[in-house]
């Protein structure tokens, strides 16, 4: 007979480091069978929504900006941390795309919730749709270090790009897409 999967348990933790942007927990752990574990690192993250904005001619409204990560300028989705001032996931959404693009206005939806890295890190992405949305703001409002390119394509060349595998990009950006594909198709 199989054992049922238990989480582990926690027997030691410490923050091995921390700062504005980023806390790493190290955790010592001991599985159900009694392996111990001496160091799980667990990146701690707030968490995060990236938004797919489309016009009304469905024109998908997306950001080119540097990611050192990977020392490239990359096409993708406005986004950010959720902070404690959003109400909810869709107000997050509201004000990175208002900040990043000058776009808002428009129909909110929370389309989706996924996990970046539930191996090592705690933090949740919340994928959200915007329809209909209008520049309403010439001006960006940008944080310390962006500089953030707002670029206009059609949503299906976007996403053909995307699925074809021709435009490498973020694995967020991938969800909140497919989230937005399964709820477009629903609204058909």
């Amino acid at each position: 007979m199989q054992q049922k999967l238990a989480p582990w348990r926690v027997t030691g933790s410490r923050i091995s480091y921390e700062d504005r942007w980023l806390r790493i927990r190290t955790d010592q752990c001991e599985t159900q069978e009694g392996r111990v574990i001496d160091s799980w690192h667990v990146l701690e993250r707030g968490p995060w929504v990236n938004v797919l904005a489309l016009t009304v001619d469905r024109q998908a409204v997306l950001v080119r900006e540097y990611r050192h990560g990977i020392g490239q300028v990359v096409l993708g989705l406005p986004g950010g941390g959720v902070e404690k001032r959003d109400e909810s996931p869709v107000a997050a959404a509201q004000h990175e795309l208002l900040e990043e693009t000058g776009y808002g206005g428009g129909q909110f939806y929370e389309i989706g919730r996924s996990y970046p890295n539930a191996s090592n890190q705690d933090n949740i992405l919340y994928s959200c749709l915007a329809l209909n949305v209008q520049k309403i703001h010439d001006e960006q409002n940008l944080d310390e270090g962006e500089q953030i390119e707002v670029v206009l394509q059609d949503y299906k060349s976007f996403a053909q790009l995307v699925w074809s595998g021709e435009l490498p990009t973020q694995s967020l950006y991938v969800a909140t897409l497919g989230f937005a594909a399964h709820f477009l198709a629903q609204q058909k």
